[in-house]
């Protein structure tokens, strides 16, 4: 059924008058003839009496009026509700993270979130692997280091980097190095990829000589997951190579310490990806300025404002 044949038979019986209803439809009062006349010979059924000065409702159609004036008013109110919905942060919003990221960064901060955006829900996936965000339906995943290829956006929002740190139990008992060949004499905990089954070495600089120290031939003590590494760490088990964010909490705190900070360490994007679209759903577009806003909260992960395409 045409709808704005409908409309038309709705707005000449309010009106009674074809004129009438033309100034509030922006048509001439021929157009709107035609479109009740329309309406009649689908429904088989002459809806309005027509004189020269007025229309009025026929008795079948006064009982179609009734019903057509309701479908009308539910369709604007649809109309207003997708409206208001297009413009208020809503509905379900799916983020993909690294677990370690996930739990020392992202869970505290959607508390926040939460509280500024009620009519979102929020559902997190934490993995190390990389996800496919359009294939397994992510609006949103955050990713640390280097991006793979892809038909992404990117945001950064944050710039991780690595420390040594220890217990200050440990330090205490153990001394603290002064310079990265000082960790020869230091118990390292080491930590291994679970995908390559191979221990990640740590590098230091200050100024133009650089420092890689392969922890993996001498550690005793292997782990491989960052969590295990905080675990040790705090049990007093020795000096761990974490990022930033991992050991933040703990180093406010004081059960952590941080040694040779005096050397630099190298230093990993955190971007927020999504796909492609040409304009940003509510929910999206609010989450990610939040993030922006929130990294400045945590020392040195440093943020930048610029979009760019992921090659």
């Amino acid at each position: 059924m045409d709808l704005s044949a409908v409309e038309a038979f709705v707005r000449a019986a309010e009106a009674r008058s074809f004129t009438g209803a033309a100034r509030q439809m922006g048509l001439t009062a021929s157009g709107v003839s035609k479109a009740v006349s329309r309406l009649e010979s689908q429904t088989g059924v002459v809806l309005l009496h027509r004189s020269t000065r007025s229309v009025g409702l026929t008795a079948e159609g006064a009982v179609f009026f009734d019903r057509c004036r309701e479908i009308l008013t539910g369709l604007k109110d649809a109309e207003a509700a997708l409206q208001q919905s297009a413009q208020v942060p809503s509905g379900r919003l799916r983020i993909a993270a690294p677990i370690t990221f996930g739990r020392s960064i992202l869970v505290p901060a959607l508390v926040d979130f939460r509280r500024r955006y009620p009519d979102i829900t929020v559902e997190t996936s934490f993995s190390d692997a990389l996800q496919d965000i359009i294939e397994e339906g992510f609006d949103i995943a955050i990713r640390i280091g280097d991006l793979p290829s892809s038909r992404l956006i990117a945001r950064e929002v944050g710039v991780a980097h690595w420390i040594a740190c220890a217990s200050p139990n440990y330090l205490n008992e153990r001394g603290r190095p002064r310079t990265p060949d000082d960790l020869a004499g230091h118990d390292c905990v080491a930590y291994m990829s679970a995908d390559t089954r191979r221990c990640r070495d740590w590098h230091f600089m200050s100024g133009s000589r650089d420092w890689t120290v392969r922890v993996g031939d001498t550690a005793r003590q292997v782990v491989d997951h960052c969590d295990a590494l905080i675990d040790a760490a705090l049990a007093d088990s020795g000096i761990v190579y974490v990022h930033n964010y991992v050991a933040a909490e703990h180093l406010r705190s004081g059960r952590l310490e941080r040694v040779l900070d005096g050397f630099s360490t190298p230093r990993r994007s955190i971007h927020i990806i999504y796909p492609t679209l040409r304009q940003l759903s509510p929910k999206v577009r609010s989450f990610v300025d939040f993030a922006v806003e929130a990294m400045t909260g945590y020392g040195e992960l440093y943020r930048t404002n610029e979009e760019c395409d992921v090659a």
